[in-house]
């Protein structure tokens, strides 16, 4: 049975009419594939006691970090001893992890350091890697004669 419009219009046969509506519909629709969002990195586990070589543009020194980890952060305590004068400075580590990509925030404050040098004060920032085993990085900053530069540490996992 034809589908009837009032007079005046031309009838369709309603599977013709319905097939003409589907088809609109499916033109009309643009939808663009969607990428999906890959999930956040694990964060390297960086728990622990680390130990290893830094050296940068004021001289050659050994470093210590003991850390702990919740999540993606990380923090802790920091022993640093300067390969030349001998001396050593106590201060703190902070920084996050995504995957083995990591940044950090290294600060020995004003008293840190042994006499001498306990009224310097040194802050660094860096980036690096992290594995099960080691954590290498890059640093810059600054420290008791000014400016700290071409920053490289290898912390190796005790």
């Amino acid at each position: 049975m034809p589908f009837r419009l009032p007079s005046g219009f031309r009838s369709l046969p309603l599977t013709a009419a319905l097939g003409l509506v589907l088809a609109m519909t499916a033109c009309s629709k643009s939808e663009s594939p969607s990428t999906p969002t890959p999930p956040p990195a694990t964060p390297a586990n960086v728990a622990g006691s680390w130990s290893g070589s830094a050296t940068d543009s004021s001289g050659p020194g050994s470093m210590t970090w003991v850390l702990t980890q919740s999540g993606a952060s990380f923090s802790g305590t920091l022993t640093m001893t300067d390969t030349q004068t001998n001396a050593t400075g106590r201060g703190t580590v902070s920084g996050s992890v995504n995957g083995t990509a990591l940044t950090f925030s290294v600060s020995v404050p004003a008293g840190g350091f042994d006499a001498p040098y306990n009224t310097c004060s040194a802050t660094v920032t860096g980036s690096g890697t992290a594995s099960a085993s080691a954590i290498t990085g890059s640093y810059s900053g600054s420290g008791c004669n000014g400016t700290i530069s071409t920053g490289q540490l290898t912390l190796n996992k005790q």
